[in-house]
């Protein structure tokens, strides 16, 4: 059976970063899960399973438009990557720094794009990855530096080229390495880059990401039911469901406690700090 990954959080992200109320966006949660599920019951009788989790670049787009800042000393630096030997831990380590390439676009940090996008090319090559990290591309990439809009989008392009191949693939399995991994270094690039906690737009973006993290959650245990119980990286992605869990007690008004922000942020740093080298 083959996994059709598109993105369906992404719908959550623009409601994350837009400061509207827990109720409404819980409303909302309830009316997309709906018709995700009539989706998929439609889908049930050609035997395709649709499931959609987040792209690094566009959670830091919403980031950045919330007010974040830049934090170079966060990034993981591209030395360790002959760190990682497995197969496990080299689509781990193309996650991170997929996710630091992306971050470096978006605040149109030019050096930073072309070293992380060398260092996943590098990644790519050895895990067989071919699609999307060829010479053209990084032709493209040193050729449009000064071009904000046109580092976004090669990143984007990039990045969903590897997905479609490992789709194609049937590789699910580095597939969803790669994307927790590249969704833990976002979070903890987020969390790094808020100085202190404020009840602000940063704070309600992160909070929201809690709808993220169950819709991976979800993914995954379906994906890889067999393995979710075990496999170290599938683990962090509960330990982050259970931490974010505790906001769907908050009153109305209270997206997320200064305790709750400092709760999270902690998993978020054990999982990034066990999966670097």
């Amino acid at each position: 059976m083959r996994i059709f990954l598109f993105w369906i959080t992404i719908i959550f992200l623009f409601v994350a970063c837009s400061g509207e109320k827990k109720s409404d966006q819980l409303k909302k949660e309830i009316q997309l899960k709906e018709a995700v599920q009539k989706d998929a019951n439609q889908l049930e009788v050609s035997s395709k399973m649709v499931y959609r989790v987040p792209t690094p670049i566009e959670f830091y787009m919403f980031f950045k438009n919330a007010g974040g800042e830049f934090n170079q000393q966060k990034l993981l630096a591209v030395e360790n990557m002959n760190k990682y030997l497995s197969s496990k831990e080299k689509a781990i380590a193309f996650g991170m720094y997929a996710s630091d390439l992306a971050y470096s676009a978006v605040y149109s940090q030019s050096q930073n794009t072309v070293s992380y996008f060398e260092t996943g090319k590098k990644l790519a090559d050895d895990l067989g990855i071919t699609e999307g990290y060829g010479e053209d591309l990084m032709n493209r990439f040193k050729a449009n530096l000064n071009n904000v809009d046109s580092l976004y989008d090669l990143t984007a392009d990039s990045y969903w080229n590897v997905f479609n191949y490992l789709e194609d693939q049937d590789k699910t399995i580095l597939l969803s390495y790669i994307t927790v991994a590249g969704w833990i270094e976002s979070l903890y690039q987020a969390f790094n880059a808020i100085e202190k906690y404020e009840e602000n737009e940063l704070v309600h973006c992160i909070a929201d990401q809690q709808y993220v993290v169950e819709n991976l959650h979800a993914f995954i245990n379906e994906v890889h039911k067999d393995k979710m119980q075990e496999d170290d990286v599938f683990l962090m992605v509960v330990d982050l469901v259970k931490a974010y869990e505790l906001l769907y007690y908050n009153d109305e008004n209270v997206v997320m406690t200064e305790e709750q922000f400092k709760s999270i942020k902690e998993v978020v740093v054990k999982s990034r700090n066990l999966l670097v080298k």
